[in-house]
């Protein structure tokens, strides 16, 4: 168990740095101001991890989630190895992301990015949330289940199945679609960065340094075997902050050296 975790931070730290020239050179189209201005809320995010998230710009989705889900923004694009496509230098963007953590109880969260909402229609939304949430009844079943770790293929299939649905439940037509993937990857271009296994670190820590304001969205382990497997969860995602943080400093500097971002002032 413990050579799988080694092999596996090995492994990641190796994509991470392939990650950081892939994200480089899309970064590279950019001004100079405006890279200086994507760069400086990376390296924000790096000093305070809690300050990724926040609660600005959330009106026009809070009528489309469930009362009992904290909603989060941020200005950030969280990117992590692609589950459609096994190759190096294929990511997948998120605008959106899920996540259930055990802190005492169990606190289900969505965070969305904040121009992702602000420049998408309803029915965009709708389609977004619905795909978010689907996924998330999956996983909490298989939480309560006993969990276990989903292969890529599983992955894919549970987002597919889940895309099919949303489309169902919105209405979106095939045009709306193709909009929807086109502001995305203008999002996408235009943003902070962050690989995923962080973006799920600071999102850990904003609750954790907001609890008091959140600690109502809360909810009890609904059997004995679902609390253990929470302070289970809980610790080891703990184990994995230290890493998550230390290979987004890593992806940070790789891009800044591909850059050569010292000519700009700021490395």
């Amino acid at each position: 168990m413990e050579d799988s975790k080694v092999e596996f931070r090995k492994e990641y730290t190796r994509w991470i740095k392939s990650a950081a020239r892939d994200i480089s050179f899309t970064l590279n189209q950019h001004t100079r101001d405006e890279l200086r201005d994507i760069i400086s809320r990376n390296d924000q995010y790096l000093k305070e991890p809690e300050s990724v998230y926040g609660s600005d710009g959330l009106e026009k989705v809070k009528k489309l989630v469930p009362d009992n889900i904290l909603l989060l923004s941020t200005d950030a694009i969280v990117f992590s190895q692609s589950i459609f496509a096994n190759i190096y230098g294929v990511f997948d963007y998120a605008v959106a992301l899920n996540r259930r953590y055990y802190l005492g109880s169990w606190f289900s969260i969505l965070t969305f990015n904040r121009a992702y909402i602000e420049e998408a229609t309803e029915t965009m939304l709708v389609y977004t949330v619905q795909h978010e949430l689907l996924q998330k009844e999956i996983f909490e079943e298989n939480i309560q289940n006993g969990t276990r770790k989903f292969s890529h293929g599983e992955k894919r299939k549970i987002s597919n199945d889940a895309l099919k649905k949303a489309i169902e439940i919105s209405g979106i037509t095939q045009d709306e679609l193709d909009k929807e993937n086109r502001l995305m990857l203008k999002i996408s271009h235009n943003s902070p960065t962050i690989p995923k296994p962080f973006a799920e670190t600071a999102l850990y820590l904003h609750l954790e340094k907001n609890m008091e304001c959140f600690r109502h969205f809360g909810e009890k382990s609904r059997t004995g075997k679902e609390e253990d497997i929470g302070k289970k969860l809980n610790l080891d995602f703990k184990e994995w902050i230290g890493f998550s943080t230390d290979t987004y400093r890593l992806f940070l500097s790789e891009v800044k050296k591909e850059l050569d971002y010292m000519d700009y002032g700021y490395a």
